[in-house]
């Protein structure tokens, strides 16, 4: 009777212990996997700002066209 104990003691822990790996393997898995989520979105944000700047870029050099054009047309009707 005490080696049944002794082997379902045995036994018991070693489930205890796979439980508890396997814990802290999916902890891990998930902290990776946030990780990575929150690379991707600043690349991605950074892409978005890169866009808009050059976007606000382009606008500007296309209005200071229009108003250099204007300008020039007003230069010669006088």
């Amino acid at each position: 009777m005490n080696t049944a104990f002794v082997v379902l003691a045995v036994n018991s822990g070693v489930v205890v212990i796979a439980v508890a790996l396997a814990a802290v393997l999916v902890v891990l898995l998930v902290t990776v996997s946030m990780r990575g989520r929150q690379k991707r979105g600043a690349k991605e944000r950074g892409e978005v700002r890169r866009d808009e700047s050059e976007a606000r870029e382009a606008g500007r050099e296309e209005r200071d066209r229009d108003i250099a054009a204007e300008g020039g047309e007003e230069h010669r009707d006088r």
